[in-house]
């Protein structure tokens, strides 16, 4: 029987590798990882050629996108269905990338095209493999994606609902989404006003994320830097303490010749000694 893998092990480096695989199924599972990136960050240039309408070459080469994209998610999905240990535990755990599959089909009709924006979320996904070489994941790269989600998958889709440009699109779900609403550029279709609803639902969310992973990160800053000073201060500590040892040690060879009262403060030193001794027991 083959070992399982440790999957605490290899979490940052992959999205795909599940509790209960053998190292084979986990060696497999990571081959994706890669190509997948890869595949989701083609997402943003192929919504673009989609909704910007270009025509000619470009619209041939956005549909040969459009086609390899949801053919890998496809291909992806089939293929960690076959290598899970349980497939009842794939679909658990796996929702987001089913709710993608089903919803971002390319042969759905014009006015649902605009959900192709969804593949977006796959972003959040991969995240672990792009930002896990640089060490640990806080929820301020995870903010920073949703807000990329909500102002460039918002916009794409307002634009297309409204027939406006990607950058008015993009215009308005940024000031939407950061509560502005100044109104120069407002919904005038009933998709267009729904899509605003939920952006501006979504909007608060993002920006409550965004603040407090900015606050987070803020605090691990000024954290390191006291840190850092409570350091130096414990080093300088640790030289008076040795300076002190030393004196002690210089007073007990020559205490014969102290007087009484220098006999006292010897004690006292000595009695100093035995509690640095305690709290530095390796000394």
């Amino acid at each position: 029987m083959e070992a399982s893998a440790d999957h605490r092990t290899h979490h940052w480096r992959n999205t795909h590798v599940l509790p209960g695989m053998t190292e084979k199924q986990a060696r497999r599972a990571r081959m994706l990882d890669a190509p997948t990136v890869v595949v989701v960050l083609l997402v943003i240039p192929a919504l673009i050629l989609d909704f910007s309408e270009i025509g000619g070459l470009a619209s041939t080469l956005s549909s040969i996108l459009n086609w390899l994209i949801y053919g890998w998610f496809v291909f992806e999905f089939a293929f960690m269905l076959y290598l899970a240990p349980s497939d009842r535990e794939y679909f658990k755990n796996n929702k987001l990338d089913l709710f993608v599959l089903l919803t971002t089909i390319p042969i759905l009709p014009g006015a649902f095209q605009a959900l192709w924006v969804l593949r977006l979320l796959r972003l959040i996904d991969v995240l672990p493999v792009i930002m896990g070489r640089f060490g640990s994941i806080t929820m301020l790269p995870y903010a920073v994606i949703l807000a990329f989600i909500g102002v460039f998958g918002g916009g794409v889709a307002f634009a297309h609902f409204e027939n406006i440009s990607l950058f008015d699109g993009m215009y308005w779900a940024n000031t939407t989404i950061n509560t502005v609403g100044y109104g120069d550029v407002s919904a005038q279709t009933t998709a267009g006003k729904l899509l605003s609803m939920v952006v501006q639902w979504t909007g608060n969310v993002i920006l409550a994320l965004l603040i407090g992973g900015v606050a987070a990160a803020a605090q691990r800053m000024l954290l390191g830097s006291q840190a850092a000073e409570i350091k130096q201060d414990l080093d300088e500590i640790e030289e008076d303490v040795e300076e002190v040892e030393e004196d002690v040690e210089m007073l007990l060879k020559s205490s014969q010749d102290l007087s009484e009262t220098d006999r006292v403060i010897l004690r006292e030193l000595q009695d100093i000694k035995r509690r640095l001794d305690k709290m530095h027991p390796e000394r």
